[in-house]
C-alpha cells in the first residue's frame, strides 16, 4: 500500500524521529490509520486527491497522524488511566470530506 502520509513526518508527529527501531510498527500503524480514515470518508483516495487539488487534503493527513499516534501511545484496548477524547478533533478533520451518499 502506498502511504498518503510520509513516515518521516509521522515519526516527527509521534516524536520518534531520533531512532529507527519502531519503523516497521509505525508503517503498520500508518497502514491501519490510513485505511480507517479513508474508509470513514466514504471516498476513494483518488476522490480525495481531486478535492485536494491533486494531493490528499491536509486535514485527512492530520487525522491519519492523530489516529496512528493514538494507537502508538495507547497500544492496548484497555487502560488504567481515564482518557478523554479531545472535542471536535478527529471527527472535525474527517467530517468535511465525508461523502454522505453515492
Amino acid at each position: 500500500m502506498a502511504h498518503v502520509a510520509t513516515l518521516v513526518l509521522f515519526k516527527k508527529h509521534v516524536r520518534a524521529d531520533d531512532f529507527d527501531g519502531d519503523d516497521d510498527y509505525l508503517y503498520h500503524l500508518l497502514d491501519a490509520a490510513e485505511e480507517t480514515v479513508l474508509r470513514a470518508t466514504n471516498r476513494t483516495e483518488d476522490e480525495l486527491k481531486e478535492i485536494g487539488g491533486g494531493e490528499i487534503p491536509h486535514g485527512i493527513i492530520q487525522a491519519i497522524f492523530m489516529l496512528g499516534a493514538h494507537w502508538y501511545n495507547q497500544r492496548e484496548s484497555v487502560s488504567t488511566v481515564q482518557m478523554h477524547e479531545v472535542p471536535a478533533s478527529l471527527q472535525a478533520l474527517i467530517k468535511p470530506y465525508r461523502k454522505l451518499a453515492d
